[in-house]
């Protein structure tokens, strides 16, 4: 028995780790669920209203899709030596409510963004080794990483420029000083977020790719030779999807990107699994002595044995 303990200790499961009953943690999941429901809505709230200007008290909730909007599209665009005034249409009476909930939602899930963190790390935590802790907090950061450098490449490089493309096309074809943008306010932010959240996530692939070399699902060698080529087409057709530029610049940034970080990841995962290979512990996990039972005898030593006799 004290054997058996001790192999489970070695293990790194606690004498204590039992397997709960499924409407356990369908409970567990449910409170979870609610937990993160009010925070969103909390922070929502809280946030919608903290004011960005107090002179004429204008809160962040409807500065946001402006501030958004105003980045994203030119105020004028000039071709062929003509100044084009651009104006952005409202065709839905309730596009300003309907934009006012979009940005409430998503200054709720930004501002819930830790507590849901949390929730999630919470209810899987007591299913994970001690070293898969360290390495899922160590994943999360640069999952967390790679989603945001993708929102940052979109709303600051792929949609600016997008934009200005699509713009000067229009203005080619009308011919006229003034232009009036191609959709109205409420679908421009929508189709803003939408892209910037799509490449977050586009950029989410080296992480799986990582996770996929360091575990020999995928071999390293997969990623060489004539099969780059394969990597590089798939990453440009995904540029492509993703980014509305009908020059095909927003495709170049977001696939280049995104192919080098797939090689980087792969190399990464291949470092990973040769260590683990090895026996050497990875970078980022650090295996520490299990702890021992209280109240548990421990066998004697041999030495000491034939010293008594």
């Amino acid at each position: 028995m004290n054997e058996l303990r001790r192999e489970r200790l070695e293990d790194g499961i606690p004498p204590y780790d039992q397997e709960k009953p499924i409407m356990d943690h369908i409970v567990e999941l449910s409170i979870r669920l609610k937990r993160i429901f009010i925070a969103i809505l909390i922070a929502a709230g809280v946030l919608s209203f903290i004011p960005v200007d107090f002179r004429y008290y204008i809160p962040l909730i409807s500065y946001f899709p402006n501030a958004v909007i105003s980045y994203v599209l030119p105020k004028t665009v000039t071709w062929h030596g003509k100044t084009f005034v651009v104006h952005i249409a409202q065709y839905n009476p309730f596009a300003g409510f309907n934009l006012l909930i979009k940005s409430a939602l998503l200054l709720g899930l930004l501002g819930a963004s830790p507590v849901i963190a949390h929730e999630i790390y919470a209810y899987v935590e007591p299913a994970l080794y001690p070293n898969e802790k360290r390495r899922i907090k160590t994943l999360a950061i640069a999952a967390i990483g790679l989603f945001l450098f993708g929102v940052a490449i979109a709303f600051f490089i792929v949609l600016p420029f997008a934009f200005r493309i699509m713009i000067i096309t229009s203005a080619a074809v009308v011919g006229s000083n003034t232009l009036i943008a191609f959709s109205d306010v409420e679908q421009l932010f929508s189709t803003i977020i939408l892209i910037a959240l799509a490449t977050g996530v586009a950029f989410e692939t080296p992480l799986i790719v990582y996770l996929l070399v360091s575990f020999n699902v995928i071999s390293e060698k997969w990623f060489t030779g004539e099969n780059k080529k394969f990597i590089f087409f798939i990453s440009m057709i995904l540029g492509a999807a993703i980014s509305p530029d009908p020059s095909g610049i927003g495709m170049l940034v977001i696939g280049l990107g995104m192919f080098a970080a797939i090689m980087v990841a792969a190399k990464l995962g291949a470092r990973h699994k040769r260590r683990t290979d090895n026996g050497l512990p990875p970078p980022e996990e650090v295996v520490s002595p299990p702890t021992p039972i209280i109240g548990e005898t421990q066998a004697p030593a041999e030495d000491s044995l034939d010293k008594t006799k």
